[in-house]
């Protein structure tokens, strides 16, 4: 029995070495560093949507909406109830969290022969990983809002622009407004681009600081009838045909759990380190009438 007992402590104390007296612990905040650096990089719709904290119990955040009130016009004040039932929003708009996140087996044989440290390129991948799963499924949600101001087989022209502007003043989204779409769905004989190359049907903005002349110097312009433009290839492309939107930060709801985390633990019997990395988080549509869908052609 004590020789048993022995060798399980000698088991013990090996795991515990391999996670806190290699030289693959001491990297361990390189690896976080490294995947959070990809976060901040990668991240396009995060800082554009409704960021919402959400600790604690819970695993399904709710957001309700309560129906306007109509004013009389006289003292026989008529009673009006608070329905949060029937709005034009979806009530409630609900996020259900889920973790999300990716594992690397790091061989420590892989370790000591490479020249790169290889536990910071595992974190930076799964920092990478992790940030294109949120940003995809951020933008996933375009193809719900109420109002698609393109559709398939069809290419942009300026009055999408305005009328998806208009819409959203309509339902009172308050400003900024945003316009993300596929690099394809900008740079393209059919793209926003092709909207101001001062051609005989194209917006003239061909003069000094004009969104035209930005793009013929730059090849990109931050800002374009009213919108700030952003490029996003996660938008998935379908037969040269993806939706983008035109939105204000109300429009999605981004539930944050819990934030990224890197876990370590040692693999003794494969003589390995297990690199973890998740994050907890749930996005929905918040007001529906406060975004565009703007589905159009690449080609």
């Amino acid at each position: 029995m004590n020789f048993l007992k022995w060798l399980i402590s000698l088991g013990n104390r090996g795991g515990a070495e391999a996670t806190t007296t290699t030289t693959l612990t001491e990297c361990v905040p390189i690896i976080i560093a490294s995947a959070l650096l990809e976060l901040e990089e990668g991240d396009v719709m995060r800082p554009l949507v409704t960021n919402v904290a959400f600790p604690g119990p819970g695993e399904t955040h709710r957001t309700p909406f309560i129906q306007i009130l109509t004013s009389d016009t006289d003292d026989t004040l008529a009673y009006q109830a608070l329905d949060s039932t029937t709005s034009k929003e979806t009530s409630p708009s609900s996020a259900t969290v889920g973790v999300h996140g990716a594992y690397v087996q790091l061989k420590e044989i892989a370790q000591l022969a490479s020249i790169d440290d290889m536990a910071a390129v595992a974190g930076k991948l799964i920092g990478q990983c992790v940030v294109t799963r949120r940003d995809l499924d951020l933008v996933t949600l375009f193809t719900s809002f109420a109002t698609d101001q393109g559709g398939a087989l069809t290419n942009m022209v300026p009055a999408d622009l305005y009328d998806a502007y208009g819409s959203l003043r309509t339902y009172f989204a308050p400003l900024p407004y945003h316009l993300v779409l596929h690099p394809q769905q900008i740079w393209s004989s059919v793209g926003l681009i092709s909207l101001f190359d001062n051609s005989t049907d194209a917006i003239q903005t061909a003069g000094p600081g004009t969104v035209g002349e930005d793009f013929a110097r730059y090849g990109f312009a931050g800002m374009a009838l009213g919108f700030n433009l952003w490029a996003d290839a996660n938008i998935v492309l379908t037969s040269y045909n993806g939706s983008g939107a035109a939105f204000s930060r109300e429009a999605i709801k981004y539930v944050s759990k819990r934030g990224f985390r890197i876990d370590i633990e040692g693999d003794a019997t494969n003589v390995a380190t297990k690199i973890v990395g998740t994050e907890i988080w749930g996005e929905a549509i918040l007001r529906k009438l406060h975004g565009n869908e703007m589905q159009f052609d690449t080609v």
